[in-house]
């Protein structure tokens, strides 16, 4: 987006605001107005916020599927200064770049967004990905890793030993899905996983 829109983003979002503040206090009888206590305060400038970032959200939707790449780049930066915290936001961040072969900047934006989200499984993901599509797949079992230790999903959980086997580190692969079996008993793609490398690697032992 130009200078110019980005800015008309901002006052556009600043007159919703004003707009969203006036609908709420216009009731307000004067002898009512007066300070509010600090919790309060404070939930009324976290709801404003989190409708100011809804709008943005709609825009960069729009941003994206028109293909304006460089637009929803610089407004996606504008809504994490608003909320770092938004970890959807960091992982959009760093897959528009990377589709934009700008891999250097996708990586700082992930190790970035994890900085400021550490304990987000996500992020170390959606990470993982970048290295996976780039067949870094050493740096993308890396990340992984970490989205485990931080309570992926237990079918994302896979994407370790798979990535493992692509990396052609079979048997460590193998003690990763026996890892998980044990952690989901019930876990039929471990199973069948164990089973298929357990052969594979018989195969390949010396007689």
């Amino acid at each position: 987006m130009t200078k110019r829109f980005s800015l008309t983003c901002v006052l556009t979002a600043g007159v919703l605001l004003l707009l969203c503040c006036a609908l709420t206090w216009a009731g307000t009888a004067k002898e009512e107005l007066r300070p509010i206590p600090a919790a309060e305060a404070e939930k009324r400038t976290n709801d404003t916020r989190d409708f100011v970032m809804d709008l943005m959200a709609g825009q960069i939707d729009k941003l994206w599927h028109g293909g304006k790449w460089e637009d929803c780049i610089r407004l996606t930066r504008q809504t994490i200064e608003l909320d770092p915290h938004d970890t959807e936001a960091w992982t959009d961040l760093g897959w528009v770049l990377a589709n934009m072969n700008r891999d250097a900047e996708a990586i700082e934006a992930y190790r970035a967004g994890i900085r400021a989200n550490p304990g987000n499984f996500d992020i170390y993901q959606q990470f993982g990905l970048l290295y996976d599509r780039r067949h870094k797949y050493n740096e993308a079992v890396e990340q992984f890793r970490k989205a485990a230790a931080n309570g992926a999903p237990r079918a994302w959980q896979h994407m370790v030993p798979r990535t493992l086997e692509k990396a052609g580190r079979k048997q460590e692969a193998l003690d990763e899905w026996r890892a998980l079996l044990k952690r989901f008993p019930n876990e039929q793609a471990a199973q069948k996983e164990i089973k298929r490398l357990e052969g594979e690697l018989n195969k390949a032992r010396p007689v």
